[in-house]
């Protein structure tokens, strides 16, 4: 972008009662414009008007915004409002004229009043284009025609504005040059900013007339900032926006002494440039002046994200600018290279020696770009600690879509499930995800009731960047046997594939069936139980035959490394001689085919037994809740975490109780007693033994590789109120750490580059607010798909949700 030319402005005739003396002085001060007036303002602004046709209404100026000014015919005109001296003037054209159109631009139009302003032109046609402007300073002569394109001639008889009759077409050049030059007395007249492109009005043209003959100027070289501005002891400035040779706008006489200086350094980069052969006496055309800048050169840096260091393991990732200026890295954090690039040259960083236990490699961001500054932007995010966007849209309330083969795979499988929240999730022994629909969304299904109860499988979860390889089929059993469609059931997989136990159908029934589905053969298998059934417990710690869990809505399971799975809790049916639903507390395993009572009670809404915090007893009991969520630790431990129950007046109430079963006994861990505890964030990133999340339900939970637990969202308390959460936690030697997200609910989506076919992961994107989501444990990560919630765009938090995500923690 060209910079902007100082006015070079004609003073006004100086009288006294006695005599009158007509000079010619070149204004210094900023934005004098020409006028009079006192030494200390107020001073008024104006100009002259040109180009209106007869009788044409409706123009109307502006000056800075507030005063405005209706312009009924050519010639001068001055604003209502004066202002005070050194404030900043700027005339616009409010309202263009009309009756006939006419289109109008401003020369000279801002500026600082150091004196009454005169200067300021309003140039106006008739004509269709881009008016063609600017203004002459310097005449003295008379004869000046200055010509645009070769052909529209323009007689200028005095200083001030000035506008071409012929307009120019958007887009079209225009060429302003000096036709005759004027005479008695003679001068020489330049042009600058007189060609170029309109791409609107053009007012910035300058003609300046000098006495002299000879020139000067000189070259520059090493210019690498802007805002250089050259001055000579007659007051003539040039602002010099690149490197090359220039000219000063106004004429020496033979004979006149010159002394170049630079008034203005370059800024952005700053450069502190000298100056050679800059004085002497002109006797011909002086061309060597030499202007030197020094060269600029700048850092390439940023910062390193997820990089995983194993103890005991030596750093080994090299970084790579430009093809050889290695940096080796030990750790996460700013980086720099030890070599600078020079100011306008292109950086390009590669990753050449990845750290040996990153499998996955790194991905970065701004790695390329020409550096006009310090770079401080380039991002190596090394996937851990991050979340990926897999799949599915970024906005809510879809119908599921189900393509026509063939599909394209040279691009994202466009195939996803339709908005489901509490659907039924496992991941089978390929680390494929399946997904059983709850409540959701699917083509020509839109109601949020609707219990679709469709099965779903995604493949590809071993490839950590995703593209066609990755993406979701719908699965057709293989067999007619009906599955009542369901939400709030349990899920786990063993080596006989997948099972399904309880939750609620469509017509409020609480279930208690047990199903399998064999993955190989798509073939789902009826077991046992029905719909609002009671409990037949039996003997606590006995196995036998005929037990079974009732009808549960809200359970939370997990299955350990010898094939028990244990199941807790819920909202339905407890004993046979309890003939109401509630919430529930007892701890169930299911083993060789047999279910067991291990723990709890066997009737509804029983209380929480909390005992010491920290200490095993036999008479620790959590209290009936439904939607907590559960882990199987390292050691084969039974974890339960939050969950919702009902206070007597009906109102809502959430837990934020850590629970652990092990040998038989209940400890409480962790977390409060009471319901609706708000969480204490603490330090991001940093444990903390008051560290605690808020009481919540229905969160995400997964157990990663070392057996620690995390969980993230959810419906329940912040740091200050309850909603919709988007918060990650992380509950790791016997301590919660806040690992990332927003300590405050409802949060919409940052979905970062639409995965096609390609994911990008990205340490800024992260999942919206939501609960109910399905969740898995899968190669590369944690995932987690839909819920309720909060997409990219949507306030609302009540939208269902079809998005996939991936989660991959340290390590």
């Amino acid at each position: 972008m060209k910079p902007s030319l100082k006015s070079l402005l004609i003073a006004i005739v100086v009288m006294t009662p006695i005599f009158i003396v007509g000079c010619n002085l070149r204004k210094t001060a900023s934005g004098s414009n020409g006028g009079s007036g006192s030494t200390t303002g107020p001073y008024t602004i104006g100009g002259t008007v040109s180009g209106l046709a007869n009788g044409s209404t409706g123009l109307v100026l502006k000056n800075n915004a507030t005063d405005t000014l209706t312009i009924s015919g050519n010639g001068t005109f001055t604003f209502a409002t004066a202002i005070v001296k050194g404030q900043g003037y700027n005339v616009s054209v409010a309202t263009a004229p009309s009756n006939p159109t006419e289109n109008c631009t401003v020369v000279n139009g801002n500026g600082v009043a150091l004196s009454d302003v005169t200067a300021v032109q309003i140039a106006c046609s008739t004509g269709t284009g881009n008016i063609i402007a600017g203004q002459v300073t310097g005449l003295l002569g008379t004869g000046l025609v200055l010509q645009d394109n070769g052909g529209d001639n323009l007689s200028v008889k005095a200083n001030g504005g000035f506008n071409f009759a012929t307009t120019v077409a958007t887009g079209a050049n225009y060429n302003v040059t000096v036709f005759v030059q004027p005479s008695n007395p003679a001068q020489t007249c330049t042009v600058a900013n007189g060609s170029g492109a309109a791409s609107g009005n053009v007012g910035a043209v300058v003609v300046t007339c000098s006495s002299g003959t000879l020139s000067l100027g000189g070259s520059v070289s090493g210019l690498a900032g802007t805002g250089l501005v050259l001055a000579n002891t007659d007051g003539d400035t040039i602002s010099i926006s690149g490197n090359g040779n220039f000219q000063f706008a106004v004429l020496l006489v033979s004979g006149t002494t010159y002394d170049v200086t630079i008034k203005t350094q370059p800024s952005a980069p700053a450069q502190i440039c000298t100056i050679a052969n800059n004085t002497g006496t002109a006797t011909a055309n002086v061309s060597t002046l030499q202007i030197v800048c020094p060269a600029v050169f700048h850092t390439i840096g940023g910062e390193v994200v997820g990089l995983y260091i194993p103890t005991g393991q030596t750093p080994n990732m090299v970084l790579q600018n430009n093809g050889g200026d290695n940096l080796p890295i030990t750790d996460n954090g700013a980086f720099t290279f030890v070599t600078q690039i020079a100011h306008g040259s292109a950086y390009d960083v590669s990753e050449f020696v990845p750290q040996n236990s990153q499998s996955q490699g790194c991905t970065i961001w701004d790695w390329s770009g020409v550096a006009l500054s310090n770079v401080t932007n380039v991002t190596v995010d090394c996937g851990h600690n991050d979340w990926t966007w897999m799949n599915g849209p970024n906005t809510s309330n879809n119908d599921e879509k189900v393509s026509t083969p063939p599909i394209d795979h040279t691009k994202q499988d466009p195939d996803f499930p339709g908005g489901s929240k509490y659907s039924s999730s496992w991941t089978d022994s390929l680390g494929n995800l399946w997904l059983f629909t709850g409540s959701s969304h699917a083509a020509g299904h839109i109601n949020v009731g609707a219990f679709l109860g469709e099965m779903w499988e995604y493949v590809g979860t071993q490839s950590y960047g995703g593209g066609p390889g990755n993406y979701w089929s719908k699965v057709v059993p293989a067999t007619s046997l009906v599955r009542t469609p369901r939400w709030g059931a349990v899920t786990w997989t063993d080596a006989a594939g997948l099972w399904l136990f309880g939750g609620q159908d469509g017509g409020s029934g609480f279930l208690n069936d047990l199903w399998h589905f064999d993955p190989t053969t798509d073939t789902w298998t009826y077991v046992a139980g029905g719909v609002n059934l009671n409990g037949v417990y039996g003997t606590q710690g006995a196995a036998a035959a005929n037990n079974f869990p009732g009808g549960r809505w809200g359970a939370t399971a997990r299955i350990d490394s010898a094939g028990t799975v244990w199941l807790f809790g819920g909202y339905g049916y407890a004993n046979a001689t309890s003939a109401n639903t509630g919430l529930l507390n007892d701890l169930w395993k299911f083993s060789g085919g047999q279910w067991t009572w291990v723990s709890g009670t066997n009737i509804i809404d029983q209380n929480g037994v909390y005992g010491v915090e920290g200490t095993a007893a036999a008479n620790n009991v959590p209290g009936g809740r439904q939607a907590p969520v559960s882990w199987i630790d390292n050691s084969d431990n039974f974890w339960v975490f939050g969950g919702f129950n009902l206070s007597p007046s009906g109102q809502p109430n959430a837990f934020n109780d850590l629970w652990k079963f092990s040998a038989g006994q209940w400890t409480w861990v962790s977390g409060a007693q009471v319901v609706n505890q708000t969480g204490n964030y603490g330090l991001q990133g940093v444990a903390a033994a008051s560290n605690v999340p808020g009481a919540r339900w229905n969160p995400a939970a997964w157990s990663d590789g070392s057996g620690n637990l995390w969980v993230f969202g959810g419906f329940g308390y912040d740091a200050t109120g309850n909603g919709t959460l988007a918060d990650l936690w992380e509950f790791k030697g016997g301590q919660w750490i806040w690992v990332k997200g927003a300590s405050s609910v409802s949060q919409t989506g940052v979905y970062g580059v639409q995965p096609d076919p390609f994911v990008y992961p990205h340490f800024t994107s992260y999942p919206g607010s939501r609960w109910g989501a399905a969740y898995w444990v899968a190669p590369n990560g944690f995932w987690m798909w839909g819920g309720e919630g909060f997409d990219s765009v949507s306030g609302g938090g009540d939208h269902l949700l079809s998005d996939l995500w991936r989660y991959l923690p340290f390590p």
